[in-house]
């Protein structure tokens, strides 16, 4: 076991990417490859959860529950995207996913650039190309969107959807983190 860690580091590793994900759509000076990272992290970590406690003898997750558990995770939509999107992520391509034809994947990323007040002169007669803006003045709030058969989902929708099931199942399990 890597640091002595057990599922409940996994766990509160999740929800740290999730916080981390979640400020990506605040206007913040991110770049697109560090908002990328977190929106991978994210899947990533909250799919791998599921083998943290399959392997931790502390969670005293038994053969029958750990079958139970991968059966819960295809039967939910959120955790079933997740492992589509982890294993997308991970491996560059996905050849078996959760979800029966088509498996999640990410399809679009937008962003919502602002610039700080007090480098970018209000006078509209000003042309924004002539602007002088330096780079650490630019904001940029991301977003993306997930899709699977036909269906789009927002990914911050889906994050919070997916804690909320680990959330949930563990609660059913009578395990808490």
């Amino acid at each position: 076991m890597p640091l002595s860690e057990g599922w409940r580091d996994q766990y509160e590793r999740m929800l740290r990417s999730h916080a981390r994900l979640a400020e990506t759509a605040a206007p913040s000076p991110l770049d697109a490859a560090e908002a990328r990272d977190r929106l991978y992290h994210f899947f990533q970590d909250a799919y791998h959860l599921k083998d943290w406690l399959k392997n931790d003898q502390a969670a005293g997750l038994d053969a029958v529950t750990n079958q139970a558990l991968e059966r819960h995770i295809t039967a939910t939509p959120a955790l079933a995207m997740c492992a589509d999107l982890c294993n997308g992520t991970k491996h560059l391509t996905l050849r078996d996913g959760r979800i029966p034809g088509s498996p999640a994947v990410f399809t679009s990323q937008d962003i919502d650039v602002a610039f700080t007040p007090d480098t970018c002169p209000a006078d509209p007669a000003v042309p924004l190309r002539l602007r002088m803006i330096p780079r650490s003045s630019i904001l940029v709030g991301h977003t993306w969107v997930a899709s699977s058969n036909d269906q789009r989902y927002d990914v911050f929708v889906l994050a919070n959807g997916v804690v909320a099931a680990w959330n949930d199942w563990l609660d059913r399990q009578g395990i808490t983190p």
